[in-house]
């Protein structure tokens, strides 16, 4: 049993991370963030930071808040404002 439930575990990790492998990444003008990504159907950004491999993956966020996002003038100044600690993370 604790086989078949670690198992399990390692499938549900495997498939949040091929979430933002999955997901196109963009590069962006930011002195902070280096790629920004979304899934739709998923309602998932990810966000790579400069001098990281790491990918924050953000939940339930708004196709709306995407496209304000990509919009900004400075996406740093943005993501701090309107996503860091508005909807839950994790790092994938």
């Amino acid at each position: 049993m604790k086989m078949f439930a670690t198992a399990v575990v390692l499938l549900l990790l495997g498939a949040v991370a091929g979430l933002a492998a999955d997901m196109e990444m963009q590069s962006v003008k930011s002195s902070l963030i280096d790629k920004i990504g979304y899934d739709a159907d998923a309602k998932t950004l990810a966000v790579q930071m400069h001098n990281s491999l790491d990918v924050y993956l953000y939940e339930e966020v708004p196709a709306s808040v995407f496209e304000r996002f990509q919009k900004a003038d400075s996406k740093g100044r943005f993501f701090v404002e309107y996503i860091k600690g508005q909807y839950k993370s994790k790092l994938d």
